[in-house]
């Protein structure tokens, strides 16, 4: 049956949507002020308070330091919160109904004020109706499902929608893949599963953007402008390959917008709220929905409104590589704008859903209709990832190393400064040659020192320090410019994109995340380490490397993309961690190690723009 309506836009607050919940008052405050009237003498006002959803929320009282909450239960009262805050998120999920009231305090002075008034949170049964049929999910890194090391680990809001609905959890179906656009999804095995797999009855949600944006990547980039029957447009991809399917299968396609970046400002314009030189990415996917009578949910005025209501307490949605300070008063350090962490995908999957339940959408009926918003003291410590294991690591600071700086040049406006190191299981720095003349770099070893194998990794190099928020180009011609005795299979030299950077450092176990466009094992080109994996040659090369042997490299990093090549041989890392260990920056290395010294000319580095992909 076709839909009636054709696109819900969410323009009001977080707290304002909770459809199953009621807040009755009674005026019952026993002490003295509890009626909220002023008191007289060294005495407190009762604060004044209000409950939407299930968030309580009082004004600040003249002179108090902090604040009780109190459930009365069982004709006990029971205190539940002692905090210096304005606002308590209720956490009870079971059916019934829970009566608060709170005390404002003077710790100094040692004085209470009476009880507020006291307010009643209901929670309804649940009257949705089960599931039939499925849910396939299509999008980017801000839907799909990730395997994180991170402090505060990546998920995508479609890993959190079996909260909200009445289902099994394999009913849902997660086929989102990180990096990818409307146009590059299209080339996924996950897509055919979709045409193959996607039936009458089912519903599919479609989240895209964040990669259609990028202009720069003939293989992503989609144009905002246009309709759905305008060659190349966001509009006609959605439509022919997502919207048109899923109706032809005689599904129910529902368009989200994507969520916004995190914007430490606090403005959201722009591209944070994907408004980019070319268009109006969100604009667009209303649009199509209006023309093609097809439910939007538009997740970036969701997000936006929501993250406004207190934008540095919004940050923590987010995914964060690590941690600063000691347990267990650290704080989180390394935030990805883009990513959501789990309590942020579980708050935006509430979100969408409760949109769907106040729309004509026929999933609607299997909404649960009685969900809670997540509950930061919650889902917030629920998202931190239990073993996570600090690394022990100083990120580079170009004003204080001890590292030999070996030249800065100059690419299209960019300015890029070289250092030298020798780090993981060198022996001794001294045994390795790194030097620059006139932009040759030569780096290399001739007594057998430094490895790539499983169990670590050692080499020379020349670096840059790169931001790991940026985009960039990185080519060079290296050539070997000796093989001392015999190369052998740990044996590696190129152009390199990793993690960390440690100067003149012998750490034997050293496995830190990198890609390499470079020679491994004498014969194989391109290489790579993840998550402590050593990932040989991607292609092999006939001939055992030489003196004299010369070879092309380039690496290009272009949102979660990365593509390494060695002359014609070409590889593309799509969601590769190079924020691991330090969580700010990337290095770019011209390496080499054991009996091979290179030298590497026509050196060339730009940065190209933000990296706002997902």
């Amino acid at each position: 049956m076709m839909l009636n309506k054709k696109w819900i836009a969410l323009l009001m607050s977080a707290a304002m949507v909770v459809p199953f919940g009621f807040a009755a008052c009674n005026n019952d405050g026993d002490g003295e002020g509890g009626d909220g009237t002023k008191p007289t003498g060294n005495t407190l006002t009762a604060p004044q308070v209000t409950l939407d959803g299930n968030v309580l929320s009082w004004a600040a009282v003249e002179n108090a330091d902090s604040y009780s909450v109190y459930l009365v239960e069982n004709n006990q009262n029971k205190l539940v919160s002692e905090q210096t805050g304005l606002t308590y998120n209720i956490p009870k999920t079971d059916v019934g109904e829970y009566n608060y009231y709170v005390v404002a305090q003077n710790s100094t002075l040692n004085i209470k004020s009476g009880r507020s008034i006291t307010v009643t949170y209901t929670i309804a049964p649940d009257t949705s109706t089960l599931l039939s049929g499925n849910i396939y999910l299509v999008g980017d890194s801000t839907v799909c499902a990730f395997s994180d090391n991170y402090y505060l680990p990546r998920y995508g809001y479609g890993t959190q929608l079996y909260n909200y609905i009445n289902c099994e959890p394999t009913q849902i179906k997660n086929l989102a893949l990180s990096g990818r656009s409307s146009k590059s999804y299209l080339t996924e095995g996950n897509y055919a599963t979709l045409k193959n797999s996607i039936k009458a009855g089912d519903y599919l949600i479609i989240g895209f953007g964040h990669n259609d944006e990028k202009n720069d990547d003939a293989e992503r980039y989609t144009s905002p402008t246009g309709d759905k029957q305008t060659e190349g447009s966001f509009q006609k991809v959605l439509y022919d390959n997502y919207v048109k399917l899923a109706k032809d299968k005689g599904a129910t396609p529902i368009l989200c917008t994507p969520v916004v970046r995190y914007d430490s400002t606090g403005a959201y314009t722009g591209s944070v709220v994907h408004v980019t030189s070319n268009g109006d990415y969100v604009q667009a996917i209303k649009n199509l929905g209006e023309d093609t009578d097809t439910t939007v949910i538009d997740l970036t005025a969701i997000t936006k409104d929501l993250y406004k209501q207190d934008n540095e307490k919004a940050q923590y949605y987010h995914a964060f590589t690590t941690y600063k300070g000691e347990k267990p008063d650290e704080t989180p350090n390394g935030r990805d704008n883009t990513h959501l962490n789990k309590y942020g995908a579980k708050t935006v999957a509430f979100y969408l859903t409760q949109r769907l339940l106040s729309s004509d959408c026929t999933l609607k009926n299997s909404i649960k209709t009685n969900s809670i918003a997540p509950n930061f003291d919650i889902d917030y410590p629920a998202a931190i990832k239990d073993d996570y294991v600090r690394p022990e690591y100083d990120s580079f600071n170009p004003t204080t190393t001890t590292a030999r700086k070996l030249t800065t040049i100059m690419t299209n406006d960019t300015s890029a400064d070289w250092y030298a190191t020798a780090m993981g299981d060198i022996t001794n720095a001294n045994s390795f040659t790194i030097s620059e003349s006139e932009s040759t770099f030569t780096v290399g070893n001739t007594d057998g020192k430094g490895k790539f194998a499983s169990g670590g990794d050692g080499f020379a190099a020349a670096f840059i320090q790169i931001d790991a928020s940026k985009n960039f180009t990185a080519s060079a011609t290296v050539k070997v410019k000796s093989v001392s005795g015999e190369a052998s299979n740990q044996s590696g030299f190129g152009m390199m994109l990793r993690d960390d950077i440690l100067v003149n450092t012998v750490q034997s176990s050293l496995t830190s995340n990198f890609v390499a466009a470079g020679i491994l094992n004498t014969k194989g080109a391109i290489f790579s380490r993840e998550n402590g994996t050593l990932s040989g040659a991607a292609n092999t090369i006939s001939t055992a490397v030489a003196a004299n042997d010369t070879y092309q490299l380039e690496i290009v990093r272009l949102g979660q993309a990365v593509t390494v090549k060695v002359n014609s041989y070409t590889k593309t890392y799509t969601d590769f961690d190079f924020v691991a260990v330090d969580n700010g920056y990337m290095y770019l290395c011209l390496f080499a190690n054991r009996n091979i010294t290179a030298e590497f000319t026509n050196v060339q580095f730009e940065i190209t723009g933000d990296a706002q992909g997902a």
